[in-house]
């Protein structure tokens, strides 16, 4: 609604109102002139009060309240010489009432125009709002990374944005929603659907998020279809579902070479003492007896070595008793040992012990990677190197054999192992990280992170490549060490 104060706030500085000013002195002067001079009835009455109307309009229309009322309020101050005259010189009756139509034109016009100026204002601001949230829409619309297309009731296209009109060839304006995604149904029965579009970079899924656009009254209602990448989140669901198969099917492959290897080995070589000793028994006299015990001697010796290896290959007592380096060291002195590799230690940083978790972890990923690249790589020299830092480990394997595809090694694993998948969980476990980076010819580098979490024990009897030192330890082929 408009304002009354604003009548108290004439425009002073716009020089037309003071020429309507002039106007109304000009004709307050003229009047009174007339009624002094001239002859009684010589003018119609009211005709110059009327004339006031002139102004006071032309004011209430370009200036409102501020013009109307300050114009008509100075004709009626104007007015009082006038009103004083004796009543055979003036029409007073005739001018009182022919001023106070001029003041309710004065109020009546200039308030309405008042609100018609602030009507215009309030659309004027809604419009610059309207324009403001349209260029504003806009712009998040073009610069979104999601492809987006918004599409009316009948299907088709009627806008894209730029990364629409990259994802799909050709124009898209006019063509059918459905047509253009592959979609057997209408644009409203798509929400949620997954579809696969191919891309430059290859096969991309996309989740369709469906949204109503407000239109304006008279307009066609439209709907937005935001086109959201999942590639990633499905390749990791597969991984996942891919890797809980893959888990159970190791956990029974481990359980058979176990069974397996106890069987074939040390429960032969227990049945084989069982009779060295019947024998022993029966002999009625002991003259071999020194040479039967020797041989029973070394069979309970090899039976030990051998349980020993598989319990070893189970849980690394190394790990549990001194750490994380020393049973790493005395893996590449295993591995060294029984393959023509030549395998290199390097340790940075303060030695310290890790949770049990994280040493776990870390031992497992640097078996696995070694493991790859014994029997799989073909590799002839393996570089591992540790690296201790305040937040945990950093290790890397590098070795130089054939290679291989990751992406390719994570979709078809090796048999006997968990392979990549595995030693990401293992590393994701613990709350770190691993990548592999690979090709076919020119080896394989893993890097993990393992965060440090709460230490196991007290940190491990510093080695050759302790205390904050850099230092290499190679473990040649052929079952020596190189100090």
């Amino acid at each position: 609604m408009p304002g009354w104060r604003g009548a108290l706030r004439p425009p002073v500085r716009e020089v037309r109102f003071w020429i309507v000013q002039a106007v109304v002195v000009g004709l307050a002067l003229a009047h009174l002139a007339i009624d002094v001079t001239a002859e009684p009835g010589s003018i119609p009455a009211g005709i110059p009060v009327a004339l006031l109307l002139g102004p006071v309009s032309y004011a209430a229309l370009r200036y409102g309240l501020a013009g109307s009322v300050p114009t008509a309020a100075g004709a009626v101050v104007l007015w009082l010489p006038d009103l004083l005259l004796p009543h055979d010189e003036g029409h007073v009756g005739n001018d009182l009432i022919e001023l106070a139509l001029v003041g309710a034109v004065a109020a009546f016009v200039g308030y309405h125009i008042d609100a018609e100026h602030l009507a215009r204002s309030h659309a004027r601001q809604a419009r610059n709002e309207q324009r403001a949230a349209e260029a504003r829409y806009r712009q998040l619309f073009d610069t979104n990374a999601a492809p987006i297309l918004v599409a009316g009731q009948s299907g088709e296209i009627v806008d894209a944005n730029p990364a629409a009109r990259a994802l799909f060839p050709g124009s898209l304006h006019g063509r059918p929603a459905p047509q253009v995604l592959g979609l057997p149904g209408g644009v409203g029965d798509c929400a949620g659907q997954v579809v696969a579009i191919a891309t430059p970079h290859g096969p991309r899924s996309y989740r369709l998020n469906v949204g109503l656009v407000p239109a304006a009254a008279g307009q066609e209602p439209m709907c937005q279809l935001v086109l959201e990448d999942v590639t990633e989140e499905l390749a990791e669901g597969l991984r996942v579902h891919r890797f809980a198969g893959l888990l159970l099917r190791v956990q029974e492959d481990e359980r058979r070479r176990i069974a397996r290897e106890l069987h074939d080995e040390p429960l032969q070589l227990l049945v084989q003492l069982a009779r060295a000793l019947e024998r022993l028994e029966a002999m009625p006299q002991a003259g071999g007896l020194a040479d039967n015990l020797r041989d029973a001697r070394h069979q309970a010796v090899d039976i030990a070595g051998r349980l020993t290896a598989v319990v070893a290959g189970l849980r690394p007592a190394a790990l549990e008793q001194l750490g994380l380096v020393p049973a790493i060291r005395g893996l590449l002195a295993d591995v060294a040992e029984s393959a023509p590799i030549r395998a290199e230690l390097e340790v940075a940083g303060a030695q310290a012990r890790l949770s049990p978790e994280a040493e776990l972890a870390a031992f497992r990923i640097v078996q696995e990677a070694l493991n790859n690249a014994v029997r799989h790589a073909g590799a002839a020299r393996v570089l591992l190197a540790l690296s201790f830092g305040d937040d945990g480990l950093r290790l890397r394997v590098t070795d130089d054999g054939r290679g291989f595809d990751p992406a390719a090694a994570d979709i078809r694993p090796r048999s006997g192992g968990l392979g990549l998948a595995g030693m990401r969980e293992r590393a994701a476990l613990v709350g770190g990280s691993l990548t592999v980076d690979s090709a076919p010819g020119r080896g394989t580098t893993v890097s993990a992170t393992v965060p440090a979490g709460r230490p196991a024990a007290e940190p491990a009897p510093a080695g050759p490549a302790g205390g904050g030192d850099r230092a290499a330890q190679p473990f040649p082929a052929g079952g020596h060490r190189a100090g």
